[in-house]
């Protein structure tokens, strides 16, 4: 469970993760905690997603990239701000076309996408964003980002 910006994902069990949906109690307590711990900061409203078991990477968190797209073009991919130091990604070429079709459908001047890999190893886009809440990796050296969003706009 997440509202429609932000998840609970480092309480998981208290307030992220019900492992049957069945359970309406278990269900319900989650859900209250999460709505609890998001206080007024609590976006939209509560989405639902099925879980999705996906691959660790070295430090045991799930294998993400983040993509930044500017002017529909994929300018920067990175690992996710929650990898762990050193961490690198390479997803597909196919896969970058296919999440570039849809950026370009979204004809949006800037957007970042999250993806992670699954544990079958497909690569799921988890999370579109405007950018508003997508850090850079620490280790990260803005300049490249920074350079294309002035060009792109």
């Amino acid at each position: 469970m997440k509202d429609y910006v932000k998840s609970r994902k480092h309480e998981w069990h208290e307030a992220c993760f019900v492992p049957d949906l069945a359970d309406v109690a278990a269900a319900t307590r989650v859900l209250g905690r999460m709505v609890e711990l998001q206080g007024d900061d609590l976006a939209g409203g509560i989405v639902v997603r099925a879980f999705e078991q996906f691959t660790p990477d070295v430090g045991g968190c799930t294998q993400e990239a983040r993509i930044w797209w500017v002017a529909e073009s994929a300018v920067l991919m990175t690992p996710h701000p929650d990898a762990p130091a050193g961490a690198t990604v390479d997803v597909p070429t196919a896969v970058c076309d296919a999440v570039g079709a849809g950026v370009r459908a979204l004809g949006a001047p800037f957007v970042t996408t999250d993806l992670a890999l699954r544990s079958d190893g497909v690569w799921r886009v988890i999370e579109v964003g405007d950018g508003q809440v997508s850090d850079l990796p620490t280790a990260e050296e803005p300049a490249r980002l920074m350079q294309a969003l002035a060009a792109g706009y």
